[in-house]
């Protein structure tokens, strides 16, 4: 626990699950280098002296394809992007969040998200499968 803390939750912007309802076979574990690649080498997002959060915190897709980088040979996407024309289309396919709520977020940077995904799209690093990127 860091000094300043009183539980190891403390500093999550959602509560922390005390219990998971799944075997430990099932579980898998994200390596946190992944979400540093992603937000500062690949994405150029601010390190904040080490501190997450206040638009340095890569949205998981693409923490997701940067992991992909690294363990496949090709990769592929679909569903990527935020379109800013379609304010009251959802944000995203499991909830009922409207996409102007990603304007107010105050985690992620997705204007610079977004140039990072289009350098890997023209570079042909990736393909777009639905073009929303």
């Amino acid at each position: 626990m860091g000094l300043s803390q009183d539980s190891p939750s403390d500093g999550f912007w959602k509560s922390v699950a005390t219990v998971v309802p799944k075997e430990p076979k099932e579980i898998r574990i994200l390596n946190p280098y992944f979400i540093r690649e992603a937000a500062f080498t690949f994405i150029g997002l601010p390190v904040n002296n080490g501190m997450m959060g206040r638009g340095n915190i890569p949205t998981l897709g693409t923490v997701a394809i940067t992991m992909a980088l690294h363990n496949c040979d090709e990769v592929a996407v679909a569903g990527f992007g935020y379109d800013m024309n379609a304010p009251n289309a959802p944000l995203h396919y499991y909830e009922n969040v409207k996409m102007s709520a990603i304007k107010e977020s105050w985690t992620h940077n997705i204007g610079k998200e977004k140039e990072f995904l289009r350098k890997l799209v023209k570079g042909q690093v990736i393909t777009d499968l639905t073009a929303g990127i």
